[in-house]
């Protein structure tokens, strides 16, 4: 797990990133993408969330 996996499931454990709110927004530096799933396995509570700087993805 990198650095940014890490702050991400840090500020969803103390509610400072809330993954049920879906859509793109900037949090932080990045820019991110929260999807709910239909289905998933190992992901946090069946959400993909993607984080991005300028065009590149980083998770």
């Amino acid at each position: 797990m990198n650095k940014l996996e890490t702050k991400i499931l840090k500020a969803i454990e103390t509610n400072k990133l809330n993954p049920e709110i879906l859509g793109e927004r900037k949090w932080y530096n990045y820019f991110i993408r929260v999807t709910e799933l239909v289905w998933s396995i190992n992901l946090y509570d069946g959400y993909l969330i993607e984080a991005y700087t300028k065009n590149t993805v980083i998770i």
